[in-house]
């Protein structure tokens, strides 16, 4: 059974500020020498984690709302 996460983008205004602040990551990744890609640590790991990785997604809050869906695609 597949599980989702829900995540509350704090500090974030919008989609196209979600993005920016995502692509900015991944280029402090790459100067850092790590891999460029994408991560997003939480303070706890996701219990059921194989559950999570067979094909879940997170959904973003912003203002309230959950405004966006991204796919989860590895550990």
């Amino acid at each position: 059974m597949t599980v989702h996460l829900v995540k509350m983008a704090v500090g974030i205004d919008d989609l196209d500020h979600l993005a920016e602040v995502q692509k900015r990551r991944i280029a402090e990744s790459r100067q850092n020498g790590g891999t460029g890609q994408l991560r997003h640590l939480t303070r706890n790991a996701p219990r059921r984690a194989d559950e999570v990785l067979d094909g879940g997604s997170i959904y973003w809050i912003i203002k309230g709302h959950i405004r966006a869906r991204q796919r989860i695609v590895g550990p």
